[in-house]
């Protein structure tokens, strides 16, 4: 029997261990994409640039016009790209922490309905959904020791709990949640912009190239392989993020709520089109399109669908970074 026990306690460590492997070999793809993506920006920037602008372009006020819209959208992005990336994810404040009695007391409870008690009890006075909804029971998260608020999960990856979480993208070696994901919406919606410009600059130069109103050189493949490039980049990223983010955005829901469809018969954070745009970008128009912190609330607590009050009086912090 005892035999028995140790072999288990060996199967589950290994177990951990393999896990741990895992999460720290999909880290360090991460930190290579990054710099892949980095790469590719910087080859696409001296096609664009140098290739194109400053070497096929004839007219010299097309080429100061397709620098300056150029560098905006690749600000714009990059600026964003780099936000989401060292944003690091906003982790639940001290308040959901369970009392060092109240963990004891937990710890050493073996009945599930003891334990549903002490938290419900530890709970009584945080800003939960749980505590309006009492048959949805509340979450605690043994590794990182708190309560979890609402929307808030446990990234695998990151080895933390994770306000807000959306998903952990292997492409920015970082998760997306309350603190970064106005910064990723808006790269998503830079690099569509970036490659339909690009590409439409590109497509330009070669049909002076295919018109003979430029003589061959050098750049024309760069001036066709680049159209090729950022056209089927534009198509795939459009298709496949833009459509799916925005419109969750629209729904007031995250991309792990929608895949494991935690809301499929009522979203309570629904609080229709416009309101739930401006919990992620704020109410100041002047930055929903810059790269600045500006989303509502402290991400650990949401107005509701059948809230009375409006979304400005329902704990808004406007255009602070979440510490």
């Amino acid at each position: 029997m005892e035999k028995q026990e140790e072999n288990c306690k060996i199967d589950i460590e290994e177990e951990k261990m393999d896990k741990e492997d895992m999460y720290s070999c999909r880290r360090r793809i991460s930190r290579v994409m990054i710099t892949l993506i980095i790469g590719l920006l910087a080859t696409c920037y001296y096609i664009f640039v140098v290739e194109l602008c400053i070497f096929t372009v004839p007219s010299q006020e097309l080429k100061a016009t397709f620098l300056v819209i150029f560098h905006i959208l690749f600000l714009l992005c990059m600026w964003s790209y780099l936000r989401v990336v060292i944003t690091p994810p906003a982790v639940p404040p001290e308040t959901f922490r369970l009392s060092e009695s109240d963990k004891q007391l937990y710890l050493s409870e073996e009945r599930p309905e003891v334990q549903e008690q002490i938290l419900s009890r530890a709970a009584k006075n945080l800003p939960l959904y749980y505590n309006i909804d009492s048959k949805t029971p509340i979450k605690y998260c043994r590794k990182c020791q708190f309560i979890k608020p609402d929307r808030c999960h446990h990234c695998t990856v990151c080895d933390i709990c994770i306000l807000k979480l959306d998903h952990h993208c292997i492409f920015l070696n970082n998760c997306v949640g309350f603190s970064n994901y106005k910064f990723f919406l808006l790269f998503l919606l830079y690099v569509p912009l970036l490659l339909i410009f690009t590409s439409a600059v590109s497509l330009y130069c070669s049909i002076l190239f295919w018109t003979d109103q430029l003589p061959n050189m050098d750049s024309k493949g760069s001036a066709i392989a680049l159209f090729c490039m950022s056209t089927l980049s534009c198509i795939i990223f459009c298709y496949r993020y833009i459509y799916d983010h925005y419109s969750l955005v629209l729904t007031n829901e995250t991309l792990l709520e929608f895949n494991e469809g935690l809301h499929c018969e009522y979203n309570p954070y629904d609080l229709g089109y416009r309101k739930n745009w401006r919990q992620v970008f704020g109410n100041k128009k002047r930055y929903w399109f810059i790269p600045i912190f500006s989303s509502l609330g402290d991400g650990s607590s949401f107005p509701l669908g059948d809230a009375t009050k409006d979304i400005e009086k329902n704990g808004t912090i406007d255009c602070q970074t979440p510490k």
